[in-house]
Parts: C-alpha cells; structure tokens; sequence
C-alpha cells in the first residue's frame, strides 16, 4: 500500500511539473557566456493563457538583488528585447529573470558574465547555481537545417535553409526565433522554474505598468485615508490621474501604452489641507522567493579562451563606438488630442510681448481675468469665472509643464523669457471627482520640471516603460575599413514560420565555434528547437 502510495505521489509530481512547465514562461538568449559593456539579446515565449500584456526581465546576482532589466510587451504570446550589460558588473554568474504579474511561478536562466577590465577570478573557479530542475525542451524532428557548411573564412557569407513540415507549422504558437552566435562546446546553462509569493512579482498590467505606493501621515506614520494622490506625466498634451486613498492608505496608478523612459511626477496632500503627509513608493525589484542552492565550477582552457577573444571584441567594439543594436521607433499611440482639463478658453505667448520679468507683471499686463498678487512673500492667485462674473474664492488648478503646483512661489519669479505658453480656462472643470475652479497652465520654454521641488509628499521619476523594439546592426552598416567584431551573426527573434525559410548572414572577424539555433513554442505550451555548429577559421 505505501509503495503504491509513493508511486502515486511521484506520478503526480511529474505530471504537475510537466503542466506547469507548459503554462510557464520560457527564455532564450543569444549566448550563455558575456562580457560587461554588451548587450544582451533575448526572446520570451508566454503561455496562451497569459493574462498580462508585459513581462518583465530582470538580471539578479546570487543574492537575489536587482541590477539591471527591462520591460517588454507581450504580442501574439511572445517578446523579445534586450538588456544592457552594465560596465561594472564583477565576473560571475548571474541570473536572467522573467515574471508578469499574472503567474508566479518565475523563470531564470543563468548566465556567465566577465567583467571587461578585470577579467575571470584569480582562482579560475566560480560558483554556479545547483540542484535546479531544468525546463525540457523537444529536438524538431520535423525541422531541417540545410545549406549550413561545416567551416566558414572569415567574413565571408553564408546561407541557410529551415524547412518545416506542414504538421509543425500547424503546431507552432506564434512565431519562431533564430540566431547565429558564438559558443563553446563544453559550457552551456539552463533555464528554470522558481516559485514567489503571491503579489510579489513586479506589478504588470494588460496594457503598460502599475505603479503602487501608501500615503501615510508624516507625524504618526499610520496610513492617511482620503488623501488625494496625482500622477502627471509632463509633456505638450500632459497625462494626469488622481486616486484618492482608502483606509489602508494604498492608491495604485496604470500607465498604459508609453515607450522608453518618461517623467513622472507623483504627489500627495489631504483635503483639508492642514495634515502633513509622506508618500513611500513600493519596491518591487526583490522578489520573495528562496535563491538557489550554489556549487563550485571549475573553468575549461576553452571557457577562459573564449571569455578572454570575446572581451578584446567587444573593447575593439567600444574604440570604435560599434552599436550591437538599432533602437527602433517607438510606436506611435493615439492620445487624447486636448489636455485633461478640457479645450482653453484662452491661449496666450508671451514672448510675442515685451519682456517682464515676473509673473506678477504677466498676469496683470498679458493674462486678462488672472489675478496674481504677492502680498508680504503671500502669493494668491484667482481665476475669473466669465459664466458668473466674479473671481473664483478658491485658487485653480495651478499647473507647470502638466504637473499640479500648489505652492505659487514656484511661478513668481518666472519671466516672459521663461514661459513658451499659456493656457487659461475661466470656468469650473470637472475630471471624475475632482473640481477645479478656473484652470492656468503654464508651459515652459525648457519644457522640464526642474522648477519643481521633491519632499515628503512629492517624487519625481524618470521612469523605465515599456522596452521599444531593436534590431542587430548588420556589416553594411559598417566601414569596411573597420573591424567586424560581431559575437552574433544572426538575430531574427520573430519569423513567421514557412515551409521554406531562407536566411542570409556574414561572418566576422571572430574565429572559433558558432552555433545556428531554433527555438519555437507549440500550441500545447511545450518548446523546441533545432541547432547546428560550425566553424569559422
């Protein structure tokens, strides 16, 4: 009875492992051997039951601390992108992770980094990760490589043929990745699953990124209901959203569809405003879950060879300012085509006027139903209301660059030489359940928020969005005269798959191993591949 009992619990591990490997994510690199100051290549393959419309790349040390990563956008159940290589990076080995906010079961393959300026450790050993179950990946029977000699000169072109038979074609979700890059033939690393807590993977949303945080009383520290939380993201039409929080003192902002980095301005304050409150973002770079175990790896005379050719490469790469990669266009998203705070009732340049020099003097000789007084370091300011005729009690909605202002010291000393624009609006607008008596928006000839200050209830990012797309530069992109270092030939992460896929590609400058390699997911979630090595001397 208890064996059968051990047989069924070994059953349904394997089974559970199985499925779960077929709804994880699964991560593919250009190599598995880099050096500091390169850029590393990758591409994602989500379940097609996955609920998020991103996913997020982290590179991690053996700590389990956050160096570096990025945020990719899910499309027809798949990524790529790519992560810079900072300088500084000790030589190690290191984890590449990938998470959505949906799934916490977590993904990481390992990889070996050297630092450039150092090079590998003096004991010519390191630790690497242990006692890990690696996800399986099935050999393509029914893909073939062709075309593909066995040694190549260097720079000299080559060609390959994939073919695929019908059934895979059928069978295969999405699209399918390939790539030429160098390699050794005794040092390769594995991806793998690990578990988190729950909500303690990144926020990730379907369209872009949560940001989270509490607002909390500065004096007790205890959690500050009904306080009102901005988020604005400064630019010509600028973006806003208000939270206002509950008892827990938590709020949480979705930015959607933005590309790159981009300010954003996030601020606080109570509604009587009498309370003084402190605005504590949350931290989402650690993850709670248990690193690996780690072991000892001895280095080959073939590993320390390649480590060694590939960091000359890329400092040759560095002299000669060589970029890897292409940053694409990020696409254009259709936004709203006025501020909102609605169409202005009046638009005024001030540098068409004479030069004033602040804006007490603006608004009394250019902004008609503005009233700006600076009594005893006490600036007030008020709106007509044009509806009712008489000036609004309360001050409006006072904004620089699309960020709320509410202390008016900022503006006083801003000249006509300051301001590119503003707009006024002489009446009460209304955005959800706010209320705002008359709106001046005030654009600036920098167009930036330096004038805005950081405090306790105030926090100004440069934040990292969604990843734009990139492509691998090419020789012909290249001076002729000047080397051709490339560690990867090919890169093509999202081909349509074909019976017949013809693929073009240039050797460098680099001798040695180089693997052409296949990756692919099936519509049953599982993965495969198909690889093929050759030699350039």
């Amino acid at each position: 009875m208890k064996r059968k009992l051990v047989l069924l619990l070994l059953l349904f591990a394997v089974f559970s492992v199985n499925a779960q490997e077929k709804e994880s994510l699964n991560l593919f690199t250009d190599r598995d051997l880099y050096v500091s100051g390169e850029t590393l290549l990758l591409k994602v393959f989500a379940a097609a039951s996955e609920q998020s419309g991103i996913v997020n790349v982290d590179l991690i040390n053996r700590k389990g601390t956050k160096i570096t990563g990025a945020i990719l956008e899910i499309s027809n159940h798949q990524a790529d992108g790519f992560v810079y290589l900072p300088d500084s990076l000790s030589s190690g080995f290191y984890l590449l992770r990938t998470s959505t906010r949906t799934d916490n079961a977590l993904t990481s393959k390992e990889l070996y980094i050297a630092n450039r300026f150092t090079g590998l450790p003096a004991s010519n050993s390191d630790m690497q990760s242990a006692g890990v179950i690696p996800l399986k990946e099935t050999f393509a029977q029914n893909l073939e490589i062709t075309g593909v000699e066995k040694q190549y000169k260097l720079r000299e072109n080559g060609h390959a043929l994939l073919q695929l038979t019908n059934e895979l074609i059928y069978q295969v979700d999405g699209d399918v990745s390939v790539s030429i890059a160098g390699t050794t033939q005794d040092f390769t690393t594995t991806q793998f699953l690990q578990k988190s807590e729950p909500g303690a993977a990144q926020s990730n949303v379907r369209e872009g990124i949560n940001i989270e945080g509490i607002v909390t009383d500065l004096k007790t520290g205890k959690p500050f209901k009904n306080a009102i939380v901005y988020l604005s993201i400064p630019d010509s039409i600028p973006g806003f959203q208000y939270f206002i929080t509950p008892e827990d003192g938590l709020f949480n902002f979705q930015i959607g569809k933005y590309f790159g980095k981009i300010p954003v301005v996030i601020q606080c304050f109570a509604k009587d405003k009498s309370s003084s409150l402190k605005i504590t973002l949350s931290d989402h770079n650690n993850f709670k879950n248990e690193m690996p175990d780690f072991e000892r790896r001895i280095f080959t005379p073939e590993f320390v060879k390649y480590i060694e050719k590939a960091t000359s490469a890329i400092t040759f790469r560095k002299i000669f300012n060589q970029q890897e990669i292409t940053i694409q266009p990020a696409p254009v998203v259709k936004r709203d085509a006025y501020p909102y705070y609605g169409i202005p009732t009046k638009t005024i340049d001030p540098q068409l006027f004479i030069d004033l020099p602040n804006f007490n003097e603006i608004s009394k000789e250019l902004l008609p139903g503005v009233k700006f007084r600076n009594y005893n370091r006490n600036p007030t300011l008020q709106v007509l209301n044009t509806a009712q005729q008489f000036y609004f009690n309360e001050q409006p909605l006072l904004l620089l660059d699309g960020i709320p202002i509410r202390d008016l010291n900022v503006i006083k000393d801003m000249g006509t030489k300051d301001i590119d624009k503003i707009e006024i609006c002489q009446n009460e607008r209304f955005y959800g359940d706010l209320i705002f008596p008359g709106v001046v928006a005030i654009y600036t000839s920098k167009a930036d928020y330096t004038r805005v200050p950081e405090s306790n209830d105030l926090i100004k990012l440069n934040l990292e969005v969604i990843q734009p797309r990139a492509t691998l530069n090419t020789p012909s992109e290249q001076k002729l005269s000047d080397p051709d270092l490339r560690q990867v030939l090919l890169w093509k992460p999202s081909l349509k798959p074909a019976p017949k896929m013809e693929l073009d590609f240039r050797t460098s400058d680099i001798k040695g191993r180089f693997k052409l390699i296949v990756h692919g997911k099936t519509r049953d979630g599982s993965t495969f591949y198909k690889e093929q090595i050759f030699e350039v001397n």
